[in-house]
């Protein structure tokens, strides 16, 4: 994918991550809180590279789809 294709979809603020793994852990003995870690899809790697060399804060939005979609 073209680097300018990549700044146009960075720019709009918006990407489609696809579809994500969601795995519960803990945060260790100390603190018996639980956390969620979500793995991004590595065929989207081009992107999350992108991101990490403008240093770009990311907030993630989750929509969980229902049984009938």
């Amino acid at each position: 994918m073209s680097s300018n294709m990549i700044i146009d979809m960075i720019a709009r603020n918006i990407i489609d991550a696809g579809e994500l793994r969601i795995s519960k852990t803990t945060m260790g003995k100390k603190r018996e809180a639980d956390r969620y870690l979500i793995y991004l899809p590595i065929n989207r790697n081009y992107i999350w590279q992108a991101l990490h060399q403008k240093n770009q804060k990311v907030r993630v939005l989750l929509m969980i789809p229902s049984e009938k979609d």
